[in-house]
């Protein structure tokens, strides 16, 4: 057992090996590399959030359902104006694109955790089944987009077997 606490502790068996005395121990050389662990830690992190920061687009989260023969998207895009999102359809498929740009005010700030996307997001979706884009419907209030896609009628397809 004590050879156990000693590779935890890092003392030898001796000092292990002493009962009744008050041992204070100093790690100078252990606390110089956590230093510069943390500073090379920080350093890391910055870089990171650079990378982040320049190349990622934030992805919307999104509900979508069926009701009254049409598919029914649902996402909250909070802080963002309805002039600030683009939506492109296709008969198959749907493009959400926008920007939540970061208030002015929010520089020179010391942030403790800053987990609010800020800049670009888009979200691209195939849809389950084919709808009308010419019909397309979207409503956006109070930070939510709704947006309404009328089916598109499909024929049956009738597969022959030959034989």
């Amino acid at each position: 057992m004590k050879n156990f606490w000693g590779k935890i502790s890092g003392l030898d068996k001796e000092i292990l090996e002493k009962k009744g005395e008050e041992i204070t121990v100093v790690y100078k050389e252990k606390a110089q590399k956590s230093k510069k662990f943390l500073l090379q830690e920080k350093k890391e992190e910055a870089e990171q959030e650079q990378w982040i920061s320049d190349t990622s687009q934030g992805q919307l989260v999104v509900d979508i359902y069926e009701k009254d023969e049409a598919l029914i998207i649902e996402s909250t895009i909070a802080g963002v104006k309805a002039q600030d999102i683009d939506i492109t359809i296709e008969p198959d498929l749907i493009v959400i694109r926008g920007e939540r740009k970061k208030p002015k005010t929010a520089e020179n700030r010391r942030y403790y955790y800053q987990e609010c996307f800020w800049g670009k997001f888009s979200r691209t979706l195939i849809l389950p089944f084919p709808i009308k884009p010419d019909q397309v419907k979207a409503n956006f209030k109070n930070g939510m987009l709704i947006i309404f896609l009328p089916m598109a009628e499909e024929k049956s397809k009738q597969v022959q077997i030959e034989e």
